[in-house]
């Protein structure tokens, strides 16, 4: 109704005991002057607690917050690349620097943006010359850009 993002997270806590302090301390509480609501979420059939691997595998396993998630099967002749979970202060210099350090000499970069407010969502594409150096910047998959562990896909 507002044009606001609805602000839906789920979040792993390390215990059950950090995860009830949170519902019991925090529910209620406002965060960027809105008021939070947290309460604990049902497990999905097939989850498997605690999760086998701290490494997303891309085929729906729990991430427990850290490692990278497994890129998709490679498109024939792809020279673009999916980038999310960037930072609010990533700028085209910083990504086109971030490539270069695997000499992956970057074409073009589209940020994407929200269509009614116009705010960044935090992901874009970036356009390679060949798939050589697509190739070699998908090796920086999982790597710290601007304080945040990059998300990068492959996409067509």
């Amino acid at each position: 109704e507002t044009g606001k993002f609805y602000g839906s997270a789920f979040i792993e806590m390390s215990t059950s005991k950090c995860g009830a302090t949170a519902v019991k301390d925090k529910n209620g509480e406002k965060l960027m002057g809105r008021q939070i609501r947290i309460n604990f979420a049902p497990s999905r059939d097939g989850d498997v607690w605690p999760p086998r691997s701290k490494e997303v595998t891309g085929n729906g396993g729990q991430a427990g917050g850290v490692g990278v998630k497994a890129m998709s099967e490679k498109p024939e002749g792809c020279v673009k690349l999916f980038v999310g979970n960037l930072s609010f202060d990533i700028d085209d210099d910083t990504i086109v620097k971030f490539f270069a350090n695997v000499d992956a000499e970057v074409k073009a970069v589209r940020w994407l943006h929200h269509q009614d407010s116009g705010d960044f969502k935090g992901c874009g594409y970036v356009e390679f010359w060949n798939t050589e150096a697509c190739d070699k910047g998908a090796t920086l998959n999982g790597k710290v850009l601007v304080a945040r562990p990059i998300r990068i896909d492959w996409t067509d």
